[in-house]
């Protein structure tokens, strides 16, 4: 049996610790190849997340905190690996100078770490650009951010979300969102025009098929920021847009008119609890006789960030009794937006027979 030299061993040795740094050397240099894709992935992923989310600013300044914080690590992680890198390519120029290759340029495109350095520069900018999108989310929204309720938050939320808002409602016709508000014209009223006040009017949707059906329409929306955009869409002197609100619809009341058919679609949840009774005078008030309200009720849970009260049908009967009012349900109908906790109840509200 052939005796192995110490030489031998030693070669043996080398070889041996040779392959296992070029390997090593390949595989961090592949990790370090990989780590701006894994950057693009998780701040494009999270960006994307907070375009989604818009409605709910907290969760927005998290998913941007996790994409500055996720591309500050790896800002930190590429230069442990181009550190351990270089170690690497020392003991391999150390160990075999002649097999080395150095690539050690002069110009600015191909000097050493310049590879890195782009890197970095591109995973720090992606960190200082979350950092930006953070604060101005947080400092736009940092009422619900910070747990700072607003004196009122049902307006704050308009006045902040009205573009969106208004993408949603001139989606639906006010022939598919509110069937049985025909109805109770059809039923109540002879042909003529009627006049009628829609008190919550958003984008002026359902004022606009009123306007274009002949009849009288005042238009009452508190939202600067929702008026401005139906006064775009729905533009007077076919509307008369007024900026008013519940509970004493002081304006509106000053003017002396009294309507045929007021309206309150998606509005009484956002009217407190303590105000209602005050806001059901102001509407009996503003009512000709024979005149009719058609409200809409939200029938699900609570959102005090935007405003919304719980309400319900029997809490609604009892206080319209206390007012010689009567109540009748029209129709109950799913969500139109797919929420599968929420239902509406659309009624109907005049003066009790004598």
């Amino acid at each position: 049996m052939k005796s192995v030299t110490p030489e031998e061993i030693e070669h043996e040795m080398h070889k041996a610790a040779f392959d296992q740094n070029h390997a090593s050397f390949r595989s961090l240099n592949q990790q370090m190849w990989q780590i701006p894709l894994i950057s693009m992935t998780l701040t494009g992923g999270l960006w994307f997340g907070v375009s989604r989310v818009e409605d709910f600013p907290l969760f927005q300044v998290a998913l941007l905190f996790l994409a500055a914080a996720g591309n500050g690590a790896l800002f930190v992680i590429i230069l442990r690996l181009r550190f351990v890198m270089q170690q690497h390519l020392d003991w391999l120029e150390n160990t075999y100078p002649a097999g080395h290759v150095s690539a050690k340029g002069t110009q600015w495109y191909n000097k050493p770490f310049l590879v890195r350095s782009l890197f970095q520069f591109m995973l720090g900018l992606a960190a200082i650009l979350s950092l930006i999108l953070l604060i101005a989310t947080a400092w736009t929204s940092r009422e619900e951010v910070f747990g700072i309720m607003p004196q009122d938050p049902a307006l704050t939320y308009y006045e902040q979300h009205a573009a969106s808002l208004a993408d949603g409602y001139e989606t639906l016709s006010l022939e598919t969102a509110h069937p049985a508000l025909l109805t109770l014209i059809n039923e109540h009223f002879e042909d003529g025009p009627l006049a009628v006040l829609d008190v919550g009017a958003g984008t002026g949707r359902d004022a606009s098929w009123f306007a274009a059906n002949g009849h009288r329409i005042v238009a009452v929306e508190p939202s600067e920021a929702m008026q401005t955009i139906g006064r775009r869409l729905h533009p007077p002197p076919e509307i008369e847009w007024r900026q008013d609100s519940l509970p004493g619809l002081a304006e509106t009341r000053a003017s002396g008119e009294t309507f045929d058919l007021i309206i309150l679609s998606a509005v009484w949840m956002h009217v407190k609890p303590d105000d209602r009774e005050q806001a059901l005078e102001t509407l009996a008030s503003l009512l000709k006789p024979g005149g009719q309200i058609y409200l809409t009720l939200r029938i699900g849970p609570s959102e005090p960030a935007r405003g919304i009260y719980r309400v319900s049908e029997e809490a609604l009967k009892d206080q319209l009794a206390e007012l010689s009012l009567k109540a009748g349900k029209l129709d109950e109908q799913a969500d139109l937006l797919g929420r599968s906790n929420i239902r509406w109840v659309a009624m109907s509200i005049s003066a009790s027979e004598s």
